[in-house]
């Protein structure tokens, strides 16, 4: 297989539009709600072929960001992070360039993955109170700043 960045990416653009996400650079797909912004981010190893599906959420009354950054958003994880063992390792597979898979393989695992613990679980959390939900849910594999459970909502 000769995996590229644009088989990962056409997968993820064909689950963002039907989750209502918008791309931005091809490497982030935004959906905003009024309490949050929902972001997921495909970040590029700096040692070699190798990709991380991330997923965040952002709490609008936190700040004012439209974009913002994945690793600074109040709600974090990272996808692969959520799956049980052997479909991690498949998926972590996947995402690995230098690891030989026919194209349709690679595709499916990749849209199956991130359909599942990215998308989906991005598109629950369209309230601050949801978004602590599916961390709660998926603790302790979510990552979530202190500020975020501390500052109460301002009515």
């Amino acid at each position: 297989m000769s995996g590229d960045r644009d088989t990962i990416v056409q997968g993820l653009a064909e689950l963002a539009s039907r989750y209502g996400f918008r791309g931005f650079r091809a490497t982030n797909y935004y959906r905003e709600w009024p309490e949050t912004v929902c972001l997921l981010n495909l970040q590029k190893s700096s040692w070699g072929p190798q990709f991380y599906l991330n997923a965040a959420v952002w709490f609008t009354r936190l700040g004012p960001e439209r974009r913002p950054k994945e690793y600074k958003c109040h709600i974090r994880w990272r996808i692969s992070s959520l799956m049980e063992d052997g479909q991690s390792k498949a998926f972590t597979q996947a995402l690995d360039l230098e690891h030989s898979l026919p194209d349709e393989q690679r595709l499916s695992m990749i849209k199956n993955g991130v359909d599942a613990f990215g998308f989906q679980l991005l598109s629950r959390c369209d309230s601050e109170e949801a978004a602590l939900r599916v961390a709660d849910e998926y603790a302790p594999h979510v990552m979530v700043a202190l500020k975020a459970r501390k500052q109460e909502k301002v009515a």
